[in-house]
């Protein structure tokens, strides 16, 4: 990958995280990257094809890391404290705009990205909680399918406006939402 192409995608990831991806234009990523329209069109369809590349970079960098944070000799709960710390570094600076857009399952290829991944990243948390389960971390009786559910829950939270006016920034939702799915209403310990 070219410099120039690098500067691409890092200007277009801060534009996308604050404002969303529809209120960006690709002027405004050239702008923000120094590069000329000619060179974002010779690597890139459009910005939409920009941000598949971004989130697919994130996403398995995000499930690589989550996997070594799994593989290692740990108890459970310090490694969901991790894998919490991990997800907070991710959420931040995300805008309300950018969640909805990459939540939206509106058939684009960004949402079958978002889809596939989301798939993928169940199976992988599901084998985890089965393993921890035999280790006596989680509860013998914890269904996989309850589990899937619940996230399911959480990503509709996401979107849903009553729910983010309590607080004060996605991030913040975010980690309510997480803190809540790995700890209910008991203080960590």
């Amino acid at each position: 990958m070219t410099k120039s192409q690098k500067a691409i995608l890092a200007s277009a990831k801060v534009l996308f995280w604050k404002y969303g991806l529809k209120k960006v234009t690709v002027e405004e990523i050239c702008e923000h990257a120094g590069v000329s329209k000619m060179t974002f069109y010779r690597r890139f369809v459009n910005k939409e094809h920009a941000a598949e590349e971004i989130l697919e970079a994130i996403l398995e960098d995000n499930l690589r890391r989550y996997s070594a944070i799994m593989d290692e000799e740990k108890p459970f709960p310090e490694k969901i404290s991790k894998i919490l710390h991990l997800q907070h570094q991710e959420a931040k600076n995300m805008s309300k705009d950018f969640i909805n857009e990459i939540l939206s399952e509106d058939g684009s290829a960004l949402s079958e990205l978002i889809h596939n991944y989301t798939q993928k990243s169940y199976k992988v948390m599901i084998a985890d909680f089965e393993k921890a389960k035999k280790e006596g971390w989680v509860r013998a009786d914890l269904k996989p399918e309850f589990i899937i559910d619940m996230l399911g829950v959480i990503r509709t939270k996401m979107q849903d406006e009553n729910f983010l006016r309590m607080f004060k920034s996605m991030d913040e939702a975010i980690m309510e939402l997480s803190n809540f799915f790995f700890y209910g209403i008991f203080v960590k310990r």
